[in-house]
């Protein structure tokens, strides 16, 4: 056998404690370790078991949004769409100071209000002051909310997004009603509201939620420039690819069949989509009655003005028909700064908005006088008084329309 003399085993005697420290040591938890503090930024949060936010969540943090009433940014006026659950567990809305969190939920008269302003919603919502409490925002059904707060006015509406709709001269209802896409399946992070065979033609059109423009916080704080009030808005304008809160009318440039789309989703917001499936046939203009609408002109007598109201537009006419080409003829009196639009007029009790409506943008201009003539939110606005002649001219087969402008 062969001998291992002594100062070799205490060498091995070494090496294999120094192991058995190294693996114990190794395998120990560290008592001294604790998790990360989770750093939540300053602002008002979406809080709630009803929600996905159970905890703070950037993805709860409500965004400035713009005062409808001025159409810019007011900096206590914040919004945030949320998926709710229905039931007791609800929502808070938590502001975030520093180390400083306070919880808010309803306060004294904030309530259900069954039948706002002709433009708020067509459905019931909810509104009225909140205060500093732990009862929770409740809903009465699995849905989509938008949720508006004012921190200076220490008001909030809470508003069900049950349905988007298409407005305006290019989608089949016209200005007077909506092309309904609605909310699929409930989910919590992100849904989905949807219709198919959508006829879309040329002309301009709005995207907004359960038949409403607009929600009032408020309608007398004086805000700037004369003006009073704090108010949502619950409509998108600009474009399909850049959509704003409010925003001008969407020109709409490709008749077709369309599949209309908005996609909420938890953190990201919206994404809208109009997708073309198939074309539609050359429209007969032929029986279309155009006339013009406004307080631009001068009525028969000479010295009245028109106005907005007027039960029709102006001399409503058929067109001369060309083949494809449709051509209306107008000599009438303008007055400067006046607004207009071209407007088929509808038979009773048919609402005169829901016929095609051509305003400034809708059109290619020409003729001696058109640098006379400009856009306003969409409207025709007069640059120069007098009488013109306007001939209006739609080519059904590509679908442009041009107005020629002549001074008398």
């Amino acid at each position: 056998m062969k001998k291992v003399n002594f100062s070799q085993f205490m060498k091995l005697s070494l090496v294999l404690l120094l192991g058995l420290v190294f693996v114990t040591s190794s395998c120990k938890k560290d008592s001294t370790t604790t998790d990360p503090p989770v750093i939540v930024l300053d602002g008002m949060y979406v809080k709630g078991a009803g929600t996905a936010l159970t905890d703070f969540d950037a993805k709860g943090l409500m965004k400035v949004t713009r005062n409808e009433v001025l159409q810019t940014e007011r900096a206590t006026l914040k919004e945030i769409y949320i998926a709710v659950k229905a039931g007791t567990a609800g929502f808070n809305i938590v502001s975030v100071a520093g180390n400083v969190k306070t919880t808010y939920g309803p306060g004294t008269g904030f309530a259900v209000v069954t039948k706002g302003t002709v433009d708020e919603t067509k459905l019931p919502f909810q509104r009225g002051a909140y205060a500093v409490s732990e009862t929770p925002f409740t809903v009465p059904a699995d849905g989509l909310y938008h949720v508006v707060i004012d921190t200076e006015l220490k008001k909030i509406v809470i508003v069900p997004v049950k349905y988007w709709g298409l407005i305006g001269a290019a989608t089949p209802g016209g200005w007077s009603n909506d092309t309904k896409f609605e909310a699929g399946t409930f989910g919590l992070t992100t849904m989905t509201f949807e219709k198919t065979n959508v006829t879309m033609l040329k002309g301009q059109l709005k995207l907004r939620y359960s038949g409403g423009w607009k929600v009032e916080l408020d309608t007398i704080l004086v805000v700037g420039t004369g003006k009073k009030g704090v108010k949502a808005n619950t409509n998108f304008g600009g474009t399909m690819a850049a959509l704003i809160p409010g925003g001008d009318n969407i020109d709409w440039a490709t008749p077709g069949i369309y599949t209309a789309k908005g996609v909420w989703t938890l953190g990201s917001g919206w994404a809208f989509t109009l997708t073309k499936t198939g074309d539609v046939p050359t429209v007969d203009y032929s029986a279309y009655k155009m006339g013009i609408i406004g307080n631009a002109y001068l009525k028969a007598d000479g010295v009245t003005v028109a106005a907005w109201d007027d039960p029709f537009p102006l001399v409503p006419v058929v067109p001369v028909v060309a083949g494809k080409i449709f051509t209306w003829t107008y000599t009438l009196n303008l007055i400067k700064d006046g607004e207009f639009k071209f407007r088929q007029q509808m038979t009773p009790p048919i609402d005169a908005w829901s016929g095609k409506s051509i305003g400034y943008g809708d059109a290619t201009w020409a003729g001696a006088a058109a640098a006379n003539f400009s856009n306003k939110g969409g409207n025709i606005l007069v640059g120069v008084a007098g009488n013109y002649t306007l001939i209006l001219k739609i080519d059904a087969t590509t679908e442009v329309y041009t107005v020629t402008a002549t001074k008398n």
